[in-house]
């Protein structure tokens, strides 16, 4: 049995996984790059019904984005 083999499958997941953790890492701080953008819009634009929505829909992006990193940690 040749152990190189399985060396190389075990390295190609732990990358995988690698990558994987980087790219939600990236979508969580884009999440809060989105946040700050509503912030911004919400305080130049006064819609008073939407700005809540607006609001409460990027926050919940954020917990989501957030969670989703620590379940893959978790996971991964």
């Amino acid at each position: 049995m040749d152990f190189n083999f399985f060396n190389s499958i075990f390295s190609a997941n732990l990358l995988i996984k690698i990558i994987t953790l980087i790219a939600i890492l990236f979508y969580a701080i884009f999440t809060f790059v989105v946040f700050t953008q509503v912030k911004v819009m919400t305080q130049i634009l006064h819609l008073p019904h939407i700005n809540g929505i607006l609001k409460i829909i990027s926050l919940m992006n954020i917990i989501l984005a957030i969670s989703l990193f620590v379940f893959a940690i978790v996971i991964l």
